[in-house]
């Protein structure tokens, strides 16, 4: 038996005793078809993350880096542990298991078309040119992402295989103040966003709130989506770039709007699935999260790790910056 179907099946049976004696759910009927629907998910998750997460966390990229608030006292592993538990329980929240279930049909129907998956990013032209999405002489960190399968946020989700984490941190990686239990400790906290190009806004959410307790890995599964508050801009037909976790209400645009390369669209949040403050942004090419392939980027005119550079790709561990 595959270890992520052992995990899998360990997952399922603790989710099914919890809401079989805790909330009394009896499932018969069209329940069944909902309990086979949670158990497909959760093989699902297993899947990407014995395959991708706690391999990319356990990577070279992570081994020296300090773990925010608190939970670092545990360290990466600590984090990891924390957030994937509490994530067990987002399969008991309506509108998180609805967005799992419309991301792993969305990811089938992507991994099918083998032909079209991009295997390397060289081979992929950008129709435009980008830049960073955070303004000027801001040094961030990208904390995670990548163009190799070494690298990649995350390869076998194919939405955001060219994804990046980016964060601010200090010359130690440390990224917040005190003790990273609040989310003004956080030196990315309410920094600006802008759109890496000229474009039109296709989509924005600016409600959901911060995920709460901050510093204690805890997964938000409470919260109503799992993305948090977005921004979705196109750029071309075929080019759009996707901003997640941003600051409740600080997102300045609304849908139709045109906006120009380095205007502020929002401000870097702790909105959904997110472990500490962060953005998370990638290229897609279509305009639907849930269906669209993820691109490579190359961005325009920044400083890598202190070297200017005209057009280049960035990883995990770069420190960059617009110029």
């Amino acid at each position: 038996m595959k270890k992520q179907t052992l995990i899998s099946i360990i997952i399922f049976a603790l989710i099914w005793a919890l809401l079989h004696f805790i909330f009394k759910i009896r499932f018969n009927g069209l329940h069944k078809f909902w309990l086979l629907g949670i158990y497909l998910v959760i093989h699902f998750i297993a899947d990407l993350i014995s395959k991708d997460i706690i391999q990319e966390q356990e990577n070279e990229k992570f081994k020296n880096w300090p773990t925010s608030g608190p939970i670092g006292k545990l360290g990466q592993n600590g984090l990891l542990f924390m957030f994937y538990t509490t994530g067990l329980l987002s399969f008991i929240n309506p509108f998180q298991l609805v967005q799992i279930i419309k991301q792993a049909i969305g990811n089938s129907a992507l991994k099918a078309n083998k032909n079209e998956l991009i295997e390397n990013a060289e081979t992929y032209q950008n129709e435009t040119k980008y830049i960073l999405p955070f303004q000027k002489n801001t040094e961030w960190l990208v904390y995670n992402g990548g163009t190799t399968q070494q690298s990649s946020h995350s390869w076998n989700v194919i939405t955001q295989r060219f994804a990046y984490d980016f964060v601010i941190a200090d010359k130690n990686y440390f990224r917040h103040i005190n003790k990273g239990t609040n989310l003004e400790d956080y030196f990315c906290f309410n920094q600006n966003i802008v759109a890496v190009a000229d474009g039109t806004i296709i989509k924005t959410i600016n409600s959901k709130r911060n995920a709460l307790l901050v510093g204690y890995g805890i997964l938000d599964f409470l919260t109503t989506s799992f993305i948090g508050n977005y921004v979705i801009i196109k750029h071309t037909d075929n080019e759009y770039s996707f901003y997640a976790h941003l600051n409740k209400g600080s997102i300045t645009v609304v849908a139709g709007d045109t906006v120009t390369q380095g205007q502020i669209i929002g401000q870097c949040g702790h909105s959904g699935y997110s472990s500490e403050p962060h953005l998370h942004f990638h290229l897609q090419n279509k305009p639907d999260f849930f269906k669209a392939k993820g691109l490579p980027i190359k961005f325009s005119n920044i400083m890598v790790n202190g070297i200017k550079q005209s057009e280049t790709f960035i990883s995990a561990s770069d420190k960059v910056q617009n110029i």
